[in-house]
């Protein structure tokens, strides 16, 4: 797999690969949220090894690397009983951002989802973080609904497929 100008690979996560899919989350959403979420409810780290592991009990991760580094990472949680896949955890880091990592991490997700018989895939965003509703927008997702939080509303998008 290929980002604009950064040749890597996409692979299924393993228990070994926690603390760097946790580092990439953590350092993913310090920069893109420090300013957006208001600070009484900010949190860094957002993510611990501890929860990623227990998060890759009920998901399936999958990661971007560049020689041997997780750059990026995508999580798809299947609920089969609804015949949706809910995407979770899409992050890259930022000195990788804005060469199709995302983009390719999403077509994988969308792929896995197919292979596993699900109709649709669902999403949760922050409200204000316009630049990942614009991209998740150019996936073909549309929001659906919002989710009021204690100080934000949050977006929710879903994709048939």
């Amino acid at each position: 797999m290929m980002g604009r100008g950064i040749k890597g690979r996409i692979r299924r996560a393993g228990i070994g690969d926690a603390d760097d899919i946790a580092h990439v989350i953590n350092e993913s959403n310090y920069h893109a949220y420090k300013d957006v979420i208001p600070k009484g409810f900010f949190k860094h780290p957002v993510v611990s090894r501890d929860e990623v592991l227990e998060d890759m009990r009920r998901m399936e991760f999958y990661v971007y690397e560049v020689r041997g580094e997780i750059v990026g990472v995508a999580a798809l949680h299947p609920r089969y009983s609804e015949g949706v896949g809910v995407v979770r955890w899409v992050y890259v880091h930022p000195r990788y951002q804005r060469r199709g990592i995302g983009t390719a991490l999403m077509r994988r997700i969308e792929e896995r989802a197919r292979e596993l018989g699900l109709r649709r895939l669902r999403l949760v965003t922050h409200g204000e973080a316009y630049w990942a509703i614009r991209f998740y927008e150019k996936l073909g997702f549309k929001i659906v609904g919002y989710v009021e939080r204690a100080a934000w509303r949050d977006v929710l998008m879903e994709k048939s497929i």
